[in-house]
């Protein structure tokens, strides 16, 4: 039995992995309506999820914030879909038929839902010639006069088939007459030109050698877009050029000949790397992809691959099990409480006397964001965690899940410090109990190694707080505290153990930086949010690149979005939104210089 097909699309991964179980009657309505929905996606809009589903189950699920899937995308997975719906009904040729009275029905015997764009119950599908309702995908290639693998690229373009089983154990693909019908409706032109294909003869052939040598040698392009502008000029698919000019590449290195394009050298981690970071620096792809001769989906992998080894070396720390068992509505609930949406900015000092100043405030926790906070800041790692495992599995890290695992993360991390800044005083009172003196009385090299050590301890304090039970977060913040062990320098230059011996007192002087605290308690932070120098100058660039960065990484106490979430609130496509990004970042960067 062959594999069934990759769905990349991360709505319809949860959707798929959702109706496995569901009944089979259930199953086989399901089926028909995602056929139904192929003919009505336009590959240049898009479409928010909660539709998707409702179109494909007629039952609308509640999202607060549903994502927006490309059309081209939700064509491309649509029959993956369909086809693992089948697998899992275990559908046969009478269900094809219309069972075993013959009535000639597609398989579901109930109503769409109103307005669904389907059929009614009852109404008969669209016959073929002979009164077939339907054919296999080989009969379908005949038919059409193209090859079995040009069918099997039109799946990808919202052509459905279904997956039927056969009494011997066996499977097969077939096409329903009424989705070859609406398919061949709304690309007849294509179509049309497949069938008329015809192989490029040896005269057009050395016209295209010609012409994509002068190509690359005047303008230095790669393959890719050589391949896409001779075959428009020929009227031929960019994929039958580049086969062309790399037969003739072929052909030229076994003659000893020197090839147009030769071989790209593999591009080894370290300058994988330094694509991702100069991405990160708000450098436009286009410009990555004449620096590493690339084509635009090569760099875009490069980038995306790496942004998801990042994540995966991440240490996330421990994660509440109730946190891990949540589902994405349970997680939403625990997202949309009052507290998590309201938190003001940390302070991040700079210098380890004002850091010691900070901490010596006292700040007054109330038990009611206590919980909230701490209890998204689970389920965002949880979250993020899930989409870590998930992105990838097909082979092509999806940008969309990497960017929701990196949005989680930076809010997660928003909320911890939020959590954090509370207890800061506690750890600073139990540090200097067991001193036996103020950390300002010491020098600032050493009061940073302590003040280093109680940070560790608040992270370990706040990795060990479960928001679900009756305790506070002082509790294993104040244990993790107790339990560091701190020496200071006596008077002659020694050093005594928990205050035990008699303490040099100096007066601190300014000039000792100190650690970032908010990385000290959620170290996955470093790569994932903004730059502190972009932070510091944001507010001299133009108002619109501003308010892109503080919605993006979550600047001035506001929670970070994902690239998704700005584009629908700006109305734009998330291709514009990623460009405006980049250019809010070089904006930021140039006044930085």
């Amino acid at each position: 039995m062959p594999p069934l097909p990759k769905i990349h699309t991360g709505a319809l991964i949860e959707l798929a992995e959702e109706l496995r179980f569901a009944p089979r009657e259930a199953l086989l309505r399901d089926i028909d309506r995602a056929e139904g929905l192929a003919g009505e996606i336009e590959a240049g809009l898009q479409y928010p999820a909660d539709w998707v589903v409702f179109r494909v189950t007629g039952y609308r699920p509640e999202m607060d914030d549903p994502a927006l899937i490309p059309g081209e995308a939700l064509l491309g997975d649509l029959s993956s879909l369909v086809e693992r719906l089948c697998d899992a009904a275990g559908l046969t040729v009478e269900d094809m038929d219309g069972g075993e009275g013959g009535e000639g029905r597609h398989p579901h015997p109930g109503p769409l839902p109103e307005g669904e764009g389907g059929r009614q119950a009852g109404e008969r599908a669209v016959p073929l010639v002979d009164d077939k309702l339907y054919e296999t995908a080989d009969e379908l290639a005949a038919r059409w006069g193209v090859s079995r693998k040009t069918i099997s690229r039109w799946r990808r373009r919202g052509l459905i088939a279904r997956r039927v089983h056969e009494a011997d154990g066996t499977t097969r693909l077939v096409v329903t007459a009424k989705a070859s019908s609406v398919f061949a409706d709304r690309h007849g032109g294509v179509l049309a030109r497949a069938a008329g294909f015809s192989r490029i003869d040896p005269a057009t052939e050395a016209a295209i050698v010609r012409r994509a040598r002068r190509y690359h040698e005047v303008l230095g392009l790669p393959i890719t877009q050589i391949a896409e502008r001779i075959g428009t000029k020929y009227d031929r698919s960019a994929e039958a050029v580049r086969q062309v000019l790399l037969r003739h590449d072929a052909g030229a290195i076994g003659r000893g000949e020197e090839p147009i394009f030769g071989e790209p050298r593999a591009l080894d981690e370290r300058t994988q790397r330094v694509i991702e970071r100069a991405w990160r620096r708000g450098i436009e792809p286009g410009e990555l992809m004449k620096r590493y001769r690339r084509s635009r989906a090569g760099i875009h992998r490069i980038i995306n691959e790496q942004r998801l080894k990042r994540l995966r070396s991440l240490d996330l720390g421990h994660i509440a099990e109730r946190a891990r068992a949540l589902d994405a509505k349970g997680i939403e609930k625990v997202l949309g409480a009052e507290p998590v949406g309201a938190f003001d900015d940390v302070e991040v000092p700079r210098d380890i006397r004002e850091l010691i100043a900070l901490m010596r405030e006292r700040v007054v926790p109330v038990g009611v964001e206590e919980r909230a906070w701490a209890r998204a800041e689970h389920a965002l790692r949880a979250r993020a965690t899930r989409l870590i495992g998930e992105s990838g599995r097909g082979g092509f890290p999806e940008a969309r899940l990497i960017d929701r695992a990196e949005t989680d993360l930076r809010w997660a991390a928003q909320l911890r410090a939020a959590l954090g800044q509370v207890q800061l005083h506690l750890v600073l009172e139990t540090l200097e109990t067991k001193l036996g003196m103020e950390l300002s009385h010491m020098r600032g090299q050493e009061a940073r190694v302590i003040v280093e050590a109680g940070l560790r301890a608040l992270r370990e304090g706040l990795d060990a707080f479960d928001p679900w039970t009756r305790g506070r977060l002082a509790s294993p913040v104040g244990l993790a505290a107790a339990r560091v062990r701190v020496e200071v320098p006596d008077s002659e230059g020694g050093k005594g153990t928990d205050g035990n011996r008699k303490r040099a007192q100096v007066r601190m002087l300014s000039g000792t930086a100190a650690p970032d605290w908010t990385v000290c308690i959620s170290p996955w932070v470093v790569g994932l949010r903004l730059d502190a120098r972009l932070e510091r100058v944001a507010e001299d660039i133009p108002e619109d690149f501003e308010a892109v960065l503080t919605e993006r990484y979550g600047l001035g106490g506001v929670r970070p979005r994902t690239l998704a979430e700005v584009a629908k609130a700006r109305g734009i496509t998330e291709m514009q939104a990623g460009r405006l990004e980049r250019l809010a970042i070089h904006a930021a960067l140039g006044g930085d210089r």
